[in-house]
């Protein structure tokens, strides 16, 4: 048995676990190593696993509710874009499945591990299932390049990049959202960082435009009960479904509504499990690095999940799906058309309030430009994923000529795949 299919094997069961389980095993051992009692660290581990749990289910909800609106929108476009999105679950999947993909792992952690010891971060990224969008910028880079070596260091360019932009981030994501000693150095949310960077600059140099700022109080004292999470949510809902043709079943239409304000009213109280489990972690990590090394800053970093609590979030989502589809359909030169991934958009979007200070509008005006970079980001990739599907032997959905995934789109992974290209030049 060879490197590559022992480490698969390896990763296949570890990763099998699940960010439910794997990570109340991790923020335990954590939690020992820092000095913890093993109740205090067994508590803090399952209840971060059931965090994630409850979110996941609240989400599922939520998707599974968006899954046939969205059906319904993207069949109406009457489109001939001939990439389809199949979502992150199936790009994710495919990307762990290739070779390159398969030996990121051991990549991703020598490079935090190394970062660490050199004090070039301040981050240890438990969020291991993540690292597959290090996988796919390792597999396009290799599909481009025919090298292994650039592969690799594809895949370490976009750790360190991570990392230093989850230390960057981390004082701002801990203030907002009340979460001690944490960092987002998801590979896909980071990449949206100097997009929404960059579209704040150009908004605040713009007169008039500087000063709109929908922010959650402001709403709800315009709006009065219905700027209220759980009606907003509801209202944003029965939005999206009569767009998606729902007016015909005022059940489900409903239904949709009601689902959507119920999200927005669990997912912001699932979050205090977070914090639960977070907050004597970050304690005992404090303590821990003062005593043995000088009082050095450490923060553990988190799946972006944990941000999309914020009604702001879940509300920018909702209103991006439309945008979205509409963006697909008359970007000059795109392929893509957004399916798999659409009623996740509240992800892509995740990194947006706290760099707004909870501004709604600036959140979709972000949104926007986010998606038009992911559009072109997959465009660019052409038949990477495809190639990639067919060499672990998935099969590709009836009518589409390649397959994406919006949430592989990536502008960090486009930049390393067309220098790879340059092997091959």
């Amino acid at each position: 048995m060879d490197f590559v299919t022992v480490v698969k094997n390896v990763w296949g069961a570890v990763s099998g676990l699940g960010a439910s389980l794997l990570l109340p095993i991790i923020i335990t051992i954590l939690g020992l190593i820092f000095g913890q009692k093993l109740r205090t660290a067994l508590r803090a581990g399952l209840t971060l696993g059931a965090g994630f749990i409850a979110l996941n289910l609240v989400i599922g909800l939520l998707i599974g509710q968006m899954v046939p609106v969205v059906d319904v929108m993207v069949k109406s476009t009457g489109s001939n874009l001939d990439i389809l999105d199949v979502g992150w679950g199936v790009a994710g999947a495919i990307a762990w499945g290739t070779s390159a993909g398969s030996l990121v792992i051991l990549v991703c952690l020598a490079t935090n591990i190394i970062m660490l010891l050199f004090k070039l971060t301040k981050t240890l990224n438990v969020d291991i299932w993540n690292f597959w969008n290090q996988a796919f910028t390792a597999s396009v880079s290799y599909i481009a390049s025919g090298s292994m070596a650039w592969a690799m260091v594809a895949a370490a360019i976009h750790t360190v990049y991570e990392l230093w932009i989850a230390d960057m981030t981390a004082k701002d994501v801990q203030d907002f959202y009340n979460l001690p000693g944490i960092s987002i150095p998801h590979g896909w949310a980071v990449s949206s960082v100097p997009i929404i960077a960059g579209v704040n600059w150009v908004l605040d140099r713009i007169p008039g435009v500087k000063d709109i700022h929908w922010d959650e109080s402001g709403i709800r004292e315009k709006w009065g009960i219905f700027g209220e999470p759980l009606f907003l949510g509801v209202l944003l809902g029965v939005g999206v479904g009569l767009f998606g043709g729902l007016w015909k079943e005022p059940v489900k239409l409903l239904t949709l509504g009601m689902t959507i304000g119920t999200a927005m009213i669990l997912i912001p109280k699932i979050i205090g499990f977070f914090m639960e489990a977070l907050t004597p972690i970050a304690e005992s990590a404090r303590t821990f690095m003062t005593k043995n090394f000088g009082g050095r800053e450490f923060y553990i970093g988190l799946d972006s999940a944990i941000l999309i609590g914020h009604p702001i979030t879940v509300a920018a989502g909702i209103i991006m799906i439309p945008i979205v589809l509409g963006l697909a359909l008359i970007l000059p030169g795109n392929r893509v058309l957004p399916f798999g991934d659409l009623a996740a958009t509240f992800y892509f979007v995740a990194m947006v309030p706290f760099m707004s200070k909870g501004n709604l509008f600036r959140s979709i005006i972000c949104g926007t430009v986010i998606f038009i970079v992911v559009l072109y980001a997959c465009t660019s990739f052409g038949s990477s994923l495809t190639e990639m599907a067919k060499s672990i032997g998935y099969a590709i959905p009836a009518g589409a000529v390649d397959i994406t995934g919006l949430s592989a789109g990536n502008w960090l992974s486009a930049v390393l795949f067309q220098i790879g290209r340059l092997f091959h030049g």
